[in-house]
């Protein structure tokens, strides 16, 4: 073969190894996107300001591309199986585990969240670096939330025994209640189910450092006909929000808002936080 037919040659491998790898939009674009999601405030919720955080980020980055999004919320389990099923567009949102991977095309991560310990702020701080310092605490957890394998290692062999409840309302109502030392949940979501109950995010200590820094995710089904197209928009408009400096200033929020912030009475808060249903 002459040198001029194998660049040729190459060049057209190339190429079409790049098209083949290029999301194609589809045919006929879906007037609005259909994302399945749950209660997970603040970060998702349908009677909070713009579907929560991630659920704002998620609807600004499609709508830098053009796209619109109607969020429709179902409880968890429910929520992933259906968009697994290719029932819904996507779901939103979501840590990652092999399962997922399995079935699920992933986005560029959404936000990164920390898993923390919580204390009573009146009691002598705990400190800790592997479970065995845990072990003789009373300690509840959620059912359905993501922990880490090492956390659930600790479950099985028993080094640690957390009540298993279905919420993180009840998780802070047995903290402060004294029946239980320590609970394990989502920082922000924490601070917020606990000015739902009313109670002064000063009563809260965070331990350090956190049990897991995890990053969530947009997911569409492998077997959606559109899921690749779909990832690849949400990545493309997520990137303009971070350039413009929107994508910031939606995490701001979350920061400055009094039920995360101890330093400001919740008695104070001209705009409280709303009640997720």
């Amino acid at each position: 073969m002459s040198l001029v037919k194998l660049i040729g040659y190459s060049l057209a491998l190339t190429l079409g190894y790049s098209l083949g790898c290029t999301a194609e939009a589809p045919k006929q674009q879906p007037q609005t996107l259909r994302i399945a999601t749950g209660e997970f405030a603040p970060w998702t919720g349908k009677q909070l300001p713009d579907d929560g955080h991630v659920n704002h980020i998620i609807r600004e980055a499609f709508a830098a591309q053009g796209v619109a999004v109607k969020f429709v919320y179902l409880p968890w389990k429910r929520a992933f199986e259906e968009a697994r099923l290719g029932k819904f567009d996507a779901t939103s949102y979501w840590y990652d585990n092999t399962e997922r991977r399995e079935a699920m095309l992933f986005s560029e991560p959404v936000v990164v969240n920390r898993t923390v310990f919580f204390q009573r702020a009146n009691t002598d701080a705990i400190h800790w670096k592997g479970f065995d310092d845990l072990s003789h605490y009373r300690m509840s957890a959620t059912l359905g939330f993501t922990y880490t394998e090492d956390f659930y290692r600790a479950v099985d062999s028993q080094v640690i025994s957390p009540i298993m409840v279905p919420s993180d309302i009840q998780n802070i109502k047995l903290l402060m209640a004294d029946r239980v030392d320590l609970f394990a949940t989502d920082e922000m979501s924490g601070f917020y189910m606990a000015a739902q109950l009313s109670i002064d995010p000063r009563k809260l200590k965070v331990i350090e450092p956190p049990l897991s820094s995890p990053k969530g995710y947009l997911l569409a089904s492998k077997t959606h006909p559109n899921a690749q197209w779909l990832i690849t928009t949400f990545n493309t408009g997520l990137q303009k929000l971070k350039a413009s400096g929107a994508y910031q200033k939606i995490l701001d929020r979350v920061d400055n808002n009094s039920f995360y912030n101890p330093t400001v009475s919740l008695r104070n808060t001209n705009k409280p936080a709303q009640p997720a249903k």
